[in-house]
């Protein structure tokens, strides 16, 4: 028995950011030679060097050119072996895709083969909401890969909202058997031990600028508050993604007056990152719909309170430890939010909160990935 795991998309594109972090994620923690990468080519799985996984696992933990490199050469297909997969086999696909040559390598694939094949389904959001994905091209791409999933036999999901709407909306059935793993908050490092307390007033806002993480309406519960109260800061971390050129350019404007109270940093790397979590008294999530939603969770994982929306799936395990919801989401709901933070009791009782919350780590998802992947079927 062979267990393959398709890299193919991370070999092509090999960020660390995103949907690839759940790949490489895996990579770095499956346990030593338990797992032969593969990717497509030509129509076919060919095996590549099982030092790859570790290489992959590597960059996550140390992002470099030299890292990048090196994936490049050990995912080399010349001189690969073709991959027939057996009836004793298992494909673990943790990947999202769009290529359509890998859409159509599944729908033609024969359903012994099919049936060794089992998904990791992160989110189904261009599916249930469209109207956040401002393009055509990779919305006709991703039902491709959507069809595929409908077809599969054996998948795991990162929350019970996305395998809720899996059975809703794709299977249309009542059942609900799919397993739930949620994903790791360690990204960032170690786990903080003891509450900061008595932070500066600094709110840091985490993710690319989009129109469904609501930054617009963040703003617009700030823009009263930050020239009326010394110390206020709000900090947005997260690349410029799709967003109106109105809101893009106020974000520009904004962080460039050195007295407005508002910084913009667009391309952090996760040292940065864990240090703009650690400096805020709280970060903000407050997205419309999300698939998982990870940056909340890393920021209790850090030890930073945190001020969400009602809607993230991360966050339904955990209840009200070191975070405030805000119901419902509005700007004045959010400014009040805010509001709270600013009284000393109040922020230190969440930081410490924060601490206490229990939360799963990558390399036990990784685990529980590899446990799934020997289930018999």
């Amino acid at each position: 028995m062979s267990l393959y795991i398709d890299v193919t998309e991370f070999v092509a594109n090999p960020i660390t950011t995103g949907i690839q972090r759940v790949v490489g994620e895996v990579c770095k923690h499956m346990p030593s030679d338990s797992a032969i990468p593969v990717r497509l080519h030509l129509g076919s799985y060919v095996a590549l060097s099982p030092s790859l996984l570790h290489a992959i696992g590597q960059h996550f933990h140390n992002p470099s050119r030299e890292g990048i490199n090196e994936i490049r050469r050990l995912s080399a297909v010349e001189g690969s072996r073709r991959v027939h997969i057996s009836q004793a086999d298992t494909v673990l696909v943790p990947e999202v895709f769009i290529d359509q040559n890998r859409v159509a390598f599944f729908k033609s694939m024969p359903e012994a083969e099919f049936e060794r094949c089992r998904f990791i389904i992160c989110d189904l959001l261009p599916l249930t909401h469209p109207q956040y994905f401002s393009s055509e091209e990779f919305l006709e791409g991703i039902y491709g890969y959507f069809h595929v999933l409908r077809r599969a036999y054996r998948s795991v999901f990162i929350s019970e909202y996305t395998r809720d709407v899996y059975y809703d909306r794709f299977k249309r059935a009542n059942v609900r058997d799919g397993t739930v793993l949620p994903l790791g908050c360690d990204s960032l490092g170690p786990r903080a031990n003891a509450p900061a307390l008595e932070r500066s007033l600094t709110f840091t806002v985490l993710g690319t600028i989009e129109p469904r993480k609501n930054h617009a309406l963040i703003l617009e519960a700030f823009e009263p508050l930050l020239r009326q109260i010394e110390g206020l800061e709000l900090t947005f971390v997260g690349s410029m993604g799709w967003v109106e050129r109105e809101l893009a350019e106020k974000i520009y404007a904004l962080a460039h007056d050195r007295k407005s109270g508002f910084h913009f940093h667009p391309s952090p790397d996760d040292a940065a990152m864990r240090k703009h979590i650690e400096k805020a008294r709280a970060t903000i999530y407050v997205s419309a719909v999300e698939g998982y939603g990870l940056p909340p969770v890393e920021s209790l994982w850090c030890g930073t309170p945190v001020i969400a929306s009602r809607n993230i799936p991360s966050l339904q395990r955990i209840g009200t430890a070191g975070v405030h919801y805000v119901e419902p989401l509005s700007a004045e709901n959010l400014r009040q939010a805010v509001l709270a933070f600013l009284d000393d009791d109040y922020a230190n009782r969440k930081a410490k909160e924060a601490v206490e919350v229990n939360l799963p780590t990558w390399e036990e998802f990784a685990k529980e990935v590899f446990r799934w992947c020997s289930e018999s079927t």
